[in-house]
């Protein structure tokens, strides 16, 4: 989970709605578990997602969920499977600037 950590803000559409908790590393997966702690009026379809954002280059990163279309609600306790890493922005820059973006290179004379 790049960039964060407990304490980190939970948002929905923007709004502040929650917090981490705690962060663990899995044995079995090798991948991070995030607990996240969400206001109890808050209720969310069990198909929604979570991804990491960045508040910009110079801001921090938070949490952000993406409800998801179901009908039927997460369960308090419940487990959102469906997450995203944060994308490096570092690392766009440098494919921009490199010149390896999907533009093929123009043939030479």
């Amino acid at each position: 989970m790049d960039g964060i950590s407990a304490g980190s803000d939970v948002r929905l559409a923007g709004l502040k709605v929650g917090t981490i908790t705690a962060l663990t590393l899995n044995p079995e997966t090798f991948m991070a578990d995030a607990v996240i702690d969400i206001r109890q009026d808050i209720r969310l379809p069990v198909d929604s997602a979570i991804l990491i954002s960045s508040e910009g280059l110079l801001g921090g990163n938070f949490v952000e969920i993406v409800p998801g279309g179901a009908l039927e609600d997460l369960e308090p306790g419940g487990e959102i499977e469906d997450t995203q890493g944060s994308v490096s922005l570092v690392s766009l820059l440098l494919k921009f600037v490199g010149g390896q973006g999907d533009t093929p290179p123009e043939a030479t004379e």
